[in-house]
């Protein structure tokens, strides 16, 4: 799973886009029911009417007519009607005046909108719930300045993400600028727009004249990191292979110090304290190649196919590696698709945990479908399908799905994630600790296994 790449080619105002070659359609049934999903899904979000304007071909400019613009309109309406009745010259002359406003104002938007380049420089991950900016670049290439542009991704009533649009009040000849947008993403996972759209209301605000360009934009919406507590992590031995210089949670005895607030009670050092009339507490070398296995069993909480019903419990995850790789443990995350190799977060960089959070996004339900608008290629999207397919048939004969292969330097401890309205699915391996949330990502239980482990 590759991050997607933002940054495109410049994009050139023309009056018409160059004319595409129909794409061949797809012979697959999968793919045809999906095609057919998703242009109902698009007339349902849209209309008729808006989906005929959002043509390129027939009608390359989109105008949307203002409150101002309705105003003169009709004022335009009535004065020809006085004027017809009446025979009045004068108002012939206010009516050609109008008109010739009106026109105008069209010409003058045409100009502003015409031999402009637009360029893309996007991030390519964003985080759920958080504002990111987006900076296009404009370059105006003519002679005639560019006046009141507002430049920004379109959405066609998505539900998912939020945008907000830029703006470039000035943009003299051979000059480039700058329009600064905005996107929130709603869920995790891959998102994409619609497209760009280029708009300006120069020079009388009596309409809304845009270009919109058919050109996507990739992103990847990162979960959030939800905090969590682990109880007892480092009082174990967890097949460390080397020690650190680094003072920490271990099993082997460094020195004695003072008691500092926040130290745990069971490394007083109770003898020694009561020899010095203070607390004094024993010091443990941090075990440098603890690692720590997350094994995520992310099936469907309910019997919603939304990959949204997993934001929580990814956030979960996140939260959970993190407080591991706080601890000192070279932290991996292994998944029913793919794993993420345990490595420590040294330089304290978040690094590990950003890999972590970058297979958490794609994930989606192992036992459901994805829905057809969740944006994946085509072949990436009927592949997740048949393996949803085979996941249920698995579950439904009572056998136990696989893990993804994950290789390991020393022993791991195994710590398995798992919703408590999936008690029912078998997944293989034995755990240290299992941890069972609800379908919101709270913890209800969390199991102790490294004692029965062990004695078996």
């Amino acid at each position: 799973m590759v991050t997607p790449k933002t940054g495109g080619r410049r994009i050139r105002v023309q009056w018409r886009d160059p004319r595409n070659l129909p794409a061949a359609a797809p012979s697959d049934p999968v793919l045809k029911a999906r095609h057919q999903a998703l242009a109902d899904l698009r007339r349902q979000r849209l209309g008729f009417w808006r989906s005929l304007g959002r043509n390129n071909r027939l009608f390359p400019r989109k105008l949307v007519v203002t409150r101002e613009g309705k105003w003169i309109i009709g004022i335009a309406l009535l004065l020809g009607a006085a004027a017809v009745n009446t025979g009045n010259n004068l108002l012939y002359l206010v009516l050609s005046l109008a008109i010739s406003v009106i026109a105008i104002s069209g010409m003058l938007s045409e100009w502003c909108l015409r031999e402009l380049e637009l360029l893309r420089c996007y991030p390519g991950e964003l985080v759920v719930g958080a504002v990111t900016a987006l900076r296009i670049e404009v370059f105006n290439d003519k002679n005639r300045p560019a006046l009141h542009l507002e430049v920004g991704e379109v959405t066609d009533g998505a539900l998912d993400v939020q945008v907000r649009d830029g703006y470039v009040l000035h943009l003299g000849p051979r000059e480039v600028g700058q329009a600064f947008a905005a996107i929130r993403p709603l869920r995790r996972g891959p998102i994409t727009t619609a497209g760009l759209q280029l708009t300006t209301a120069y020079p009388f605000g009596f309409a809304r004249k845009s270009r919109l360009f058919d050109e996507q934009a990739a992103f990847l919406a990162l979960p959030t990191v939800t905090p969590t507590q682990l109880d007892g992590v480092g009082a174990h031995d967890r097949g460390a292979t080397e020690l650190s210089r680094r003072m920490g949670q271990g099993d082997t005895f460094a020195g004695l110090r003072d008691a500092r607030p926040g130290d745990a009670q069971r490394d007083i050092y109770w003898k020694a304290s009561a020899r010095r009339q203070r607390l004094i507490v024993r010091e443990w070398q941090a075990e440098a190649n603890r690692i720590a296995v997350v094994r995520f069993a992310h099936l469907a909480p309910g019997p919603s196919q939304d990959p949204a019903t997993l934001d929580a419990a990814c956030a979960r995850v996140a939260g959970i590696c993190e407080a591991l790789l706080q601890a000192q443990f070279a932290v991996g995350l292994q998944t029913f698709v793919g794993s993420v190799a345990p490595e420590p977060d040294a330089a304290s960089r978040g690094d590990q945990l950003l890999r972590i959070r970058r297979h958490l996004a794609w994930l989606t339900p192992v036992d459901q479908p994805p829905p057809p608008q969740w944006p994946l290629p085509d072949a990436d999207w009927a592949q997740a399908v048949r393996a949803a397919y085979a996941a249920q048939a698995t579950l439904q004969r009572g056998e136990a799905l696989l893990w993804a292969p994950l290789a390991t330097a020393a022993p791991a401890e195994v710590v398995l994630v798992r919703f408590a309205s999936r008690g029912d699915a078998i997944a293989h391996g034995p755990s240290d600790r299992e941890i069972v949330l609800d379908a919101d990502g709270q913890i209800q239980q969390t199991l102790h296994h490294r004692a029965a482990r062990q004695a078996a």
